[in-house]
């Protein structure tokens, strides 16, 4: 008879913790950066002759006299969380991705096992050549070619 779940302690559970801690501090970042409001002295927005991957490179490798309008770093902010978000998706894909027989990994181009083999297959040929005698195929006509 179930009772219910059992919480495992040990070592199963330091990564669980890490992954909250981590996610409580990004969280806490997030909350506390002001994302104010992009604004030049023509208005909002950036000015149609100024290129936005230009002043977010300059902001990322703080090249701040570089800039020719400022106050891109909160752009810059959603430009990493966006990064590290698909960093983190790509990471989860090919965990899932993974594919295991008898508890070892199998790699999708392993060149090993029974497919590989040429025991019982004629080999590849192609010129369209005729079989010869001894099982395998030879060229014919290549000279006229």
């Amino acid at each position: 008879m179930t009772t219910g779940p059992k919480l495992r302690l040990g070592k199963t559970l330091v990564p669980g913790l890490l992954a909250v801690g981590l996610f409580g501090v990004m969280a806490l970042i997030t909350l506390n950066t002001a994302f104010e409001p992009m604004t030049t002295a023509a208005g909002a927005g950036f000015p149609s002759d100024v290129s936005i991957t230009a002043e977010l490179g300059y902001a990322l490798f703080g090249f701040d006299e570089l800039q020719t309008i400022g106050g891109t770093e909160p752009f810059l902010a959603a430009v990493l969380l966006v990064a590290v978000a698909l960093d983190a998706a790509l990471d989860a894909s090919l965990v899932l991705a993974k594919r295991e027989e008898g508890g070892e990994p199998v790699s999708a181009l392993s060149s090993t096992g029974e497919a590989s083999s040429s025991e019982g297959r004629e080999p590849a040929v192609a010129d369209g050549g005729n079989r010869s005698d001894d099982g395998f195929r030879t060229e014919t006509g290549g000279e006229n070619r």
